[in-house]
């Protein structure tokens, strides 16, 4: 699947697909070079036209600048991977919030922003870049536990971007070596690392629905019309928007939250936080009618979450 995406034509096969053909493969193990390279694609197919154009020109580099960083990262989180996978299946969920991190991450935050002070920024992000150049080791990393726990008033939200795609690194490069044999079924979010997902993808021909985590990247299967925070299957509905075909918010009366699903069949190019900042209407539509975001987007703190 290395070839970029394209707005038509089949669905690009899904990496890491194993088993035996009519099996339910649970879960999909990211590869990033190949999430990083797709998202990029996908951002800069998406810009033309949408009000969130610009913006959506900017992630298009800064997911660029995500492959400078991994391979920044791939000397010290990727070398040896049967050990590190061999420890890390003790470790199974991760559990960002908890997780050791390696000082690594911080080595591929500085490739990151390297690489985005090469692209025209407005202002605010130029500024915010330079902030990170400053900070200290420490600020570093109080901002990173921010972003993985959620602490949204705690964030610098000018930096919090640019750490959250070097976070997003770091734990793909991470999902990349988990033993998948290992991997227990979740009840609340990404079995690898326990964040919680940024939208759903419907596949073609079979119409089974994975999971994108927010953080890490990898796959999870759920059944269909099932709330994947409270998991409810009751009071299941809706919402679409005139002429956004392959686009829904699955809206769940039991906790008044909704999450997004794209739909192969009819946006066969989709990739979940591409077409979750391109499609910020049907999050203002949502909002409007009373229902609060379930899933995340670590591009769109201080924005669209709520």
């Amino acid at each position: 699947m290395s070839q970029p995406p394209s707005g038509g034509g089949t669905a690009p096969p899904f990496p890491g697909l194993e088993g035996v053909p009519g099996d339910i493969v649970y879960l999909r193990l990211p590869r990033p070079a190949e999430l990083f390279e797709r998202r990029a694609a996908r951002f800069r197919e998406l810009a033309p036209g949408n009000p969130m154009g610009e913006f959506l020109d900017a992630l298009s580099h800064l997911a660029r600048a995500q492959l400078q960083a991994l391979s920044r990262l791939a000397p010290s989180i990727g070398s040896d991977a049967g050990l590190k996978g061999r420890r890390l299946a003790a470790a199974i969920p991760l559990r960002a919030t908890a997780w050791q991190r390696d000082p690594a991450w911080r080595e591929g935050l500085s490739a990151l922003v390297s690489a985005m002070k090469a692209v025209s920024l407005p202002g605010p992000a130029a500024a915010a870049l330079a902030r990170l150049e400053r900070a200290a080791p420490a600020e570093l990393e109080a901002l990173a536990d921010a972003l993985l726990s959620g602490e949204g008033p705690a964030l610098d939200l000018g930096m919090a971007p640019f750490a959250a795609a070097a976070l997003q690194v770091y734990f793909a490069a991470l999902a990349e070596a988990v033993p998948a044999a290992e991997v227990e079924r979740s009840r609340a979010g990404c079995p690898v690392c326990g964040s919680p997902p940024v939208a759903g993808v419907v596949t073609g021909d079979d119409r089974l629905r994975y999971l994108t985590c927010s953080l890490c990247g990898s796959e999870w299967n759920l059944t269909r019309v099932q709330c994947w925070d409270c998991r409810a299957t009751g009071g299941i509905t809706y919402l679409a928007l005139d002429g956004e075909p392959g686009l829904k918010a699955e809206l769940c009366a039991g906790c008044g939250t909704y999450l997004k699903l794209f739909y192969r069949e009819k946006r066969p190019a989709a990739e979940p936080f591409a077409d979750d900042v391109a499609s910020l209407t049907l999050d203002l539509l949502a909002a409007e009618e009373g229902w609060a975001r379930g899933g995340v987007n670590l591009f769109l703190l201080g924005g669209a979450e709520g």
